[in-house]
């Protein structure tokens, strides 16, 4: 090994995964260095608008994205309680906030649904979470047949086995899962579109239902109130940076983890099969080699096929298959409005918007005075929205917004949002309350020249993408993989994810080492011992070829899920989701 003491360990990159394992071996007595390019955080960091403070304010706060914690995440939230914070016996998760409504806008405002989703609420009805998420009911009150159908799909999935979840729904996508094709356009809009691009950025036609099928069904765990206490919807008191991440890097440093930020991996020296060392690059284009006897390669998906060519396949050529991992934009543009607009107390997903937009309004949660600590003192409010599809016209100017400009992209997306919060009566949204607008600068090119690009692109669980997913361990002896696309229990690019997979790099080094300390905990899936008997019936059918027993065709024309495969895949790694939370 190329360190002294058999504890040195370097970390690359500094977003939610390389963090959490900085974390988790520091507090274990190893010797911790993180190397970061860009910001301390990475996908989950917030930034500012530069030059927009005034008379001793801060600037603007912007965000790549709005930041929520579903109650199913359990690994993060107690990351979040371990990181000190003065005032706050909880640490950074009493920064945590209840959001405990979502708003299912609807063009015109017809056929809106605010559902209360707070934990005073108590437990839920299926019923009622299908309602929560603007499903339509029939007349009177009655389960139209398409409804039904999905609460169909969802139990099927909820009773199907781990070996089919990865032999069969992984295969299958969740447009074919739920049967879309010959049902109507609001069945496909609600229940099948919705679903996918308004959480995972992902095509339904594309997205695995192993992928949707969990994260839909953890979430309806929480509203049931299953599997914890938490609230079903929780958000930060102020930008995350300031009310999360900052606290959590001093806290790092205090547990003596070296942090330098500004420098990037060019690649691996690697020797047989172990890595003797990271080539940097840094401030001012200096260029140096690090050494440690461990490493833990935390950089996000779309950076890896870079260090690939530059040692990392030599490490381990399994990891070549990453490389034909897809992602997909989900890009923040926030509003900075003139007046409070706390257009409802949580999150609103867009049900109409050819965008598939999600906005929550931030100055409702945040304890500050917005307009005292932020901007030139005319800005009261922050309406943060996520774009996530990047490949369909809009309603002003026609084009996808990939193909707009910067200014048409905001247009644009003020425009889907007051079609749907606006009506002949109430006008939520009107050009006299726009203060300004800034979109995300990981999206480059928009106004020229060459196609529009993406620094922070976000993993989409593609059908079959499992496969292509890396396990904490790799083949080489010294180096651990960490991110959001490495397998986990929540199978899903999200902070939950993300943590959860700094956790299991730190506990394969822990094992690699030798180490004796207490593993750090990688929580599993909520799963009701109600349903422990209806999964083993499936396994039974799943050995054999057969259906899932409650696997039923639609009620309309229309191709159905294919058969179990004869030839069954059974979960792989203890850090499979099947095995064991976006």
């Amino acid at each position: 090994m190329a360190g002294r003491s058999g504890r040195t360990v370097m970390v690359l990159g500094g977003g939610v995964a390389g963090l959490t394992a900085a974390m988790e071996l520091a507090e274990r007595g190893f010797e911790v260095t993180v190397v970061e390019p860009s910001g301390w955080g990475g996908k989950a960091r917030s930034a500012s608008v530069p030059g927009t403070g005034r008379g001793g304010r801060l600037d603007l706060p912007s965000e790549h994205g709005f930041r929520f914690f579903p109650g199913f995440y359990r690994s993060l939230p107690d990351t979040m309680r371990r990181i000190p914070l003065q005032g706050s016996p909880s640490g950074v998760e009493g920064n945590l906030r209840e959001a405990p409504e979502m708003l299912s806008a609807r063009s015109g405002r017809v056929g809106e649904t605010v559902a209360d989703v707070s934990l005073s609420a108590g437990p839920r009805t299926p019923l009622q979470i299908l309602r929560a998420r603007g499903m339509k009911l029939g007349a009177e009150g009655e389960l139209n047949e398409e409804l039904l159908y999905f609460a169909n799909r969802m139990l099927v999935y909820m009773t199907s086995s781990a070996q089919r979840r990865l032999g069969q729904w992984e295969q299958t996508s969740w447009w074919d899962f739920t049967a879309a094709n010959g049902a109507s356009e609001e069945y496909r809009k609600v229940c099948v579109v919705g679903a996918t691009r308004t959480v995972v950025a992902a095509r339904a036609e594309e997205c695995s239902a192993h992928t949707v099928g969990g994260f839909l069904e953890a979430f309806g765990y929480g509203f049931l109130g299953r599997g914890g206490a938490q609230a079903a919807d929780r958000v930060l008191n102020g930008p995350t940076s300031t009310a999360w991440i900052d606290p959590w890097v001093r806290h790092l440093a205090r547990l003596g983890v070296r942090l330098e930020l500004g420098w990037r991996v060019e690649g691996l020296t690697v020797r047989g099969r172990t890595v003797a060392g990271a080539v940097l690059r840094g401030p001012g284009g200096r260029r140096r080699e690090a050494e440690a006897d461990w490493y833990v390669c935390a950089l996000p998906v779309d950076r890896i096929g870079a260090l690939l060519a530059r040692g990392l396949a030599e490490a381990d050529p399994e990891l070549k298959r990453t490389a034909d991992l897809r992602t997909d934009w989900m890009v923040g543009l926030q509003f900075y409005l003139t007046e409070p607009t706390p257009i409802t107390r949580g999150h609103v997903i867009y049900q109409d918007s050819p965008w598939a937009l999600t906005s929550i309004s931030q100055a409702q949660f945040w304890d500050t005075d917005f307009a005292a600590t932020y901007g030139d003192g005319t800005v009261a409010d922050c309406l943060s929205v996520d774009i996530s599809s990047w490949d369909t016209p809009g309603i002003l100017h026609g084009k996808p917004a990939r193909e707009c400009t910067r200014a048409e992209v905001a247009a644009e997306v003020w425009a889907q949002l007051a079609d749907a919060l606006n009506d002949g009566r109430r006008r939520t949204l009107h050009d006299g309350l726009l203060h300004s607008w800034y979109l995300d600068p990981a999206v480059k090119n928009l106004d020229g020249p060459g196609p529009a690009t993406n620094d922070e692109a976000l993993l989409i669980n593609t059908t079959g993408s499992w496969a292509l997913r890396p396990q904490a361990r790799t083949a080489a002896v010294n180096l651990f993989m960490a991110g959001d696309f490495v397998r986990c229990p929540v199978n899903l690019a999200t902070m939950e994810g993300a943590n959860q997979s700094g956790r299991s790099a730190a506990n394969a080094l822990l094992e690699a080492a030798g180490h004796d300390a207490e593993p750090a905990e990688v929580h599993a899936l909520y799963e009701p011992s109600e349903l422990r008997r209806l999964k083993e019936v499936d396994a039974a059918l799943f050995r054999q070829g057969r259906r899932h027993i409650l696997d039923t065709p639609p009620p309309w024309s229309a191709p159905t899920a294919p058969d179990a495969p004869t030839a069954p895949t059974a979960p792989d790694g203890p850090d499979a989701r099947l095995s064991g939370t976006g």
